[in-house]
Order: structure tokens, then sequence, then C-alpha cells
């Protein structure tokens, strides 16, 4: 008896046959990373509107993704889905030996470590990366790839002490962004501006670590809030917000806040 998922590796397989779809036919993994990305993005907007339906809906074209990617795979002979679901159940066995083996790990951060052991001695025995903070893609946002890398140094003991040496760690780095930025003219360097502006992002994510958040989460949803009390404001508005006075404006700000409180 066939799942659902197994009509659905059939229905990608048939759409990618001779006779099948052109479009589907025509595709590769290099057509296809744009659509995988755009996906994954989709999934993380459904889980932040918290609605359910379109998380199942998301899932599915992400889903979508990773069927046909195998199957382009597999027409070139390479793997297919079967391969795919082996070798993640395999690397799921063996990073849970507290669950399958005869590991301990008593709490979720013990577990973390204990994966980042796992996949950094899987790297070693297989001749990858030798560093610990190698193999974050660096096509991943640069706010996610900050938190991954320091996730990776601290499963290597590179730690703060507390959350406070991190603050203290924030204000050393704002000032030297002020004095980058406001350096005379001569002294001034657009690099180093960026690099002092990148140590202190880099800071706020190893906060938003400390305090079990996601910063590249964080201001997606920031972002979505000022997005959601402009529009607000354009509809308050009686005329073009460029045609408004700054006070006018942030009068309008403050009323679309008030019409939209963050939960």
């Amino acid at each position: 008896m066939s799942t659902a998922l197994d009509q659905f590796i059939l229905t990608i397989a048939r759409l990618r046959a001779p006779d099948g779809c052109p479009w589907d036919r025509e595709q590769s993994h290099a057509t296809l990373a744009r659509y995988l990305l755009e996906e994954a993005y989709e999934v993380l907007e459904a889980i932040h509107l918290e609605d359910p339906q379109k998380l199942k809906e998301e899932l599915g074209d992400l889903l979508l993704q990773v069927v046909l990617n195998a199957q382009v795979a597999a027409d070139e002979g390479h793997f297919n889905i079967e391969d795919v679901a082996r070798s993640i159940n395999e690397k799921m066995i063996n990073r849970h030996p507290h669950v399958f083996g005869n590991g301990t790990a008593r709490t979720a951060s013990e577990v973390v470590a204990r994966w980042e052991e796992l996949k950094h001695e899987e790297k070693k025995a297989s001749g990858g990366p030798a560093s610990a903070i190698d193999g974050v893609p660096r096509t991943l946002p640069a706010l996610l790839q900050a938190l991954k890398i320091s996730e990776k140094a601290v499963a290597r003991g590179f730690e703060w002490r507390s959350v406070d040496e991190v603050w203290e760690k924030l204000d050393s780095e704002l000032e030297e962004l002020k004095e980058a930025i406001h350096a005379p003219a001569e002294d001034r360097r657009r690099r180093n501006i960026d690099l002092e502006l990148g140590d202190v992002l880099f800071t706020l994510v190893n906060i938003a670590r400390w305090e079990r958040l996601n910063a590249e989460e964080s201001l997606l949803l920031a972002i979505e809030k000022f997005k959601q009390r402009f529009r607000k404001m354009e509809e308050l508005s009686g005329k073009p917000l460029e045609k408004l006075s700054k006070d006018e404006l942030e009068d309008l700000w403050h009323k679309a806040k008030a019409a939209l409180p963050h939960p």
C-alpha cells in the first residue's frame, strides 16, 4: 500500500519523464536553487504568522523542491530520494547516541554540544574542514552565519563568562563605531566603518544567542512590524506621505502604532 509521499515521488518522476512536463524536464540543481531558497523563507513566514494551514501548504512547496532535486540527481545517475532518506536517517541515529546508543544527555544544551562534537569528528574522519568553525555556507544570511559560527566556537569552549561581559563588549564596539564614523576626514576609511558596524552586529547576535533568540528571525519580525505600521500610516494619511512635514509624519507614526499595538 503506497503512502501519499510515495505517490508524490511518483508524480515528480512522471513530470521528469521523457514525455512529461517540458518545464520540469529542463530543470537542474542550479535552476532550482532560487526556488528552494524562496520556499524556505515562505515556510519561515508561515511560522511567524502562526498559521497552521499556510504552514502545511508552504511545507508542501518546500518538500517539492527536495523531491524534485532528488529526482534530478536520480535522472543524472547520482542518487535518489531513498538515498537521501537513508543518509539523513543514519545521520540522525549517529548524532543521537543518548537515544539510540549508550550516550547520555540530560539537557538540550548538552545535546547541541554533543551534536557539534560528533559533526566535527565526522568531518575530520572524512577529510572535511579541519577548523571547528568551517562548514557554514556563505550563502546563508549574514546574521544567521554569525549565529552558527558563534555556536561552533562556543562548542569548543570559546565563550564569555556571563551575558554582562557581552553587554560590555557591545558598549565597547558601539564606541569604536562612533569613533570610526566621526574620525577626521583624512583618517576616515569606509572599510573601517564597515568593520566596526559588523563588530556591533556580531556582538548583538551573541547577546541574542545568550537570550536564546535568533537575531535573523528577530529582525524579520521587526521588519514585518514596521511594514504593517507604515502601511497603516499610508492608510491614515489623507495625502502622500512625502507631502507631510517631519512633525506630521511623527504624529502619524504614533497613531499607526496605537492602531496596531505590538503584542
